[in-house]
């Protein structure tokens, strides 16, 4: 083998191993895959970061929210059934009986033909969470007026794919758990 050969083995080696690496670096630096963020609310409008999470989604959205009386995001949820994505959602059933509000919303995303189902046991349905197939967002933060403006919330979103699928398992247990037999 002569040396021009050589070097073009090399020099081909050497743009294999910069192209290798710049992958890596992209792969691990800017791609969401194990990004997880916290947001407080009096620093981040916590209901914008729920709507893109709605509207990045592909396939399907779940949630599970005790108090629920956001109209953008009840529009973020009708607008990712009318995308055709598959939409689930839980509540508590003392809050919906409670709040009118909340009972209206639930009520026009059930006439959409978004299933939105009832704990049914005596403690509370307590989670603020949603998941999709690409992310999750979970925190202290229901979906009302005053944890948007008032109160102290905290709310993760993440798009680690483990704990984004551990999330959809406790939401799916919980839609068969509480599912009306039909």
């Amino acid at each position: 083998m002569n040396t021009q050969t050589k070097e073009k083995i090399y020099l081909a080696i050497i743009i294999l191993l910069i192209g290798l690496s710049a992958q890596f670096y992209f792969t691990y630096r800017y791609q969401p895959a194990h990004q997880i963020e916290v947001f407080y609310n009096h620093d981040t409008e916590l209901n914008k970061k729920l709507i893109q999470l709605t509207r990045e989604a592909d396939k399907f959205v779940y949630f599970a929210v005790y108090t629920f009386t956001r109209t953008d995001l009840k529009d973020a949820l009708l607008a990712a059934k009318y995308r055709g994505l598959k939409v689930i959602g839980l509540t508590d059933r003392d809050q919906l009986k409670g709040i009118d509000l909340q009972r209206q919303i639930i009520d026009e995303l059930k006439a959409a033909g978004i299933p939105v189902y009832q704990q049914d046991h005596l403690g509370i349905m307590h989670l603020k969470v949603l998941v999709t197939d690409k992310g999750y967002a979970s925190g202290s933060y229901n979906w009302t007026a005053a944890a948007t403006n008032l109160n102290d919330e905290v709310l993760e979103v993440g798009h680690d794919e483990n704990i984004r699928q551990k999330v959809q398992n406790i939401l799916e247990k919980l839609f068969a758990k509480y599912q009306p037999a039909s």
